[in-house]
């Protein structure tokens, strides 16, 4: 409530200077009219003022309760589609040797497999004869071709035309051509000039080539073929001779990328297992927001050890016991998509302990991991993503207790009913105060003018008898001489 300051009506000058004079009734009338003021509209204040902090604090208990409950939903809501619950994990014995990746894990089967690496891909490397320079003229001054026939069943042929005759003007039409063959110039001496122009084509047996040129620049001569083109070539558990063009191989298992970087006679071991962590760390989630909620709950609804103080909420502890045993009772709510007799979240391990805590059951939930992990799963996601709310199909268990608890987080629930009740409460208080604060102003200045009036008629009164005294004085004075 904002402080009130009572200004002195300006009919009351006049008692001042009567209280200076030490004339009249010598009342502070000020202080009094105050007093008098307070005593009669005070306690209606102190009530409305009470009433109004105590509707303030259920307003954030209120919120406070709302956060607690979201955090609960966001743990449920982590758990409702299949590809934020499951995962495989990949191991791999010899890394330096291959490297493995999911492209899709949905595809990727649990499994083992044995991988040689046979031979790894590589493209053709041709180097041209040495050059004196980079800017060497090569053909008088005149534009001439490279013929490239690329391909092994069916080659094709490509020209280029070299408009400027140097060993740097071959490599710059034989990079604009984008024929899948590179070229760059290389110095081989540390002290003078023998430049070299090597061709490199694309890895992979069917992007081999040859090349020819006219003036003959070396292309065709065996010492300068410095690389033939191979595929890649490994063996997948004792199946051989399994080969592709590039070292990167993203068909030969199903959902897995592998990417050969070294020949090697011994296998490599990749292992591709089911990876539960994510699972049980969104269990874990569950068990704490759960367990906070039930904290913040106990905090709102009782007294504080140490201050005695009320919980924000303890005035509305029979609703708030209410919520805690609906989302208690999420751990009975059968999901409509029960698999392999796991139906609720207490076949994971999950249940209540005397405390009021969530607590999981190690061993259960192992042992239901290790032999119903795709029922679990099933049971908690409907083995989809991202389903909509208003789907019509039935949906996992995560998804369902997630709608429960939207039910009261909503701006219509019943949480948000009773905060906007009690805001409204906090304005009318307000209201009520404001008017209190007018009224006890107006009392004040009522009380100083009836005062200011007695003070008059006392003043009068005064002076009649100094009057009269005086009067009665001089009749003495008369008899006596």
């Amino acid at each position: 409530m904002a402080e009130t300051t009572t200004t002195p009506a300006a009919g009351t000058s006049g008692t001042a200077l009567v209280q200076a004079m030490q004339m009249g009734s010598g009342v502070d009338i000020q202080a009094l009219a105050t007093a008098l003021a307070q005593a009669e509209t005070q306690p209606k204040i102190d009530s409305y003022t009470s009433k109004k902090e105590a509707s303030t604090v259920s307003v954030s208990g209120y919120g406070q309760l709302k956060g607690s409950i979201s955090l609960v939903k966001l743990a449920f809501d982590n758990l409702k589609d299949v590809s934020d619950i499951t995962n495989k994990a990949v191991t791999n014995s010899k890394p330096a040797t291959l490297s493995a990746s999911m492209s899709n894990s949905t595809d990727l089967q649990t499994g083992s497999y044995d991988i040689v690496v046979d031979q790894l891909a590589q493209g053709t490397i041709t180097a041209s004869n040495g050059f004196t320079s980079k800017t060497q003229v090569l053909n008088s001054a005149s534009a001439f071709s490279i013929d490239f026939t690329i391909g092994t069943t069916s080659p094709t042929v490509s020209s280029v035309s070299v408009t400027t005759d140097t060993p740097a003007g071959i490599v710059s039409a034989v990079n604009a051509a984008d024929i899948g063959i590179t070229a760059r110039l290389v110095n081989r001496s540390a002290t003078g000039n023998d430049w070299v122009v090597l061709f490199e084509g694309t890895t992979g047996i069917e992007n081999a080539f040859t090349a020819t040129s006219t003036p003959d620049i070396g292309l065709g001569e065996a010492d300068n073929r410095l690389q033939t083109a191979q595929n890649s070539s490994i063996t997948v558990n004792g199946l051989d001779s399994i080969e592709r063009a590039s070292n990167k191989l993203t068909d030969v298992i199903p959902g897995l990328e592998l990417n050969v970087t070294a020949v090697d006679s011994n296998p490599v071991r990749l292992s591709i297992a089911e990876d539960t962590s994510v699972l049980r760390t969104a269990i874990d989630d569950l068990v704490a927001t759960y367990n906070a909620f039930r904290q913040t709950a106990t905090e709102l609804t009782n007294k504080n050890a140490e201050t005695g103080e009320a919980g924000a909420l303890a005035k509305d502890k029979t609703f708030v016991s209410m919520l805690q045993n609906q989302i208690k009772g999420l751990l009975d709510l059968e999901s409509s998509t029960a698999s392999g007799g796991i139906s609720t979240l207490r076949d994971l391990g999950l249940s209540v302990q005397l405390s009021g805590d969530l607590t999981l059951d190690e061993d259960t939930f192992a042992s239901v991991i290790s032999s119903n992990l795709s029922d679990v799963v099933t049971m908690l996601t409907a083995n989809t993503d991202n389903q909509s709310d208003f789907d019509g199909g039935s949906k996992g268990l995560a998804l369902d207790s997630s709608l429960v608890l939207k039910g009261m987080l909503d701006t219509s629930g019943p949480i948000s009913s009773r905060q906007a009740t009690a805001e409204s409460r906090v304005e009318d208080y307000e209201a009520q105060l404001a008017d209190l604060e007018k009224r006890l102003a107006a009392t004040q200045q009522r009380y100083i003018a009836q005062f200011a009036a007695m003070e008059s008629l006392v003043q009068r009164s005064k002076s009649t008898g100094d009057y009269l005294k005086g009067q009665f004085t001089a009749m003495e004075n008369m008899y006596k001489s």
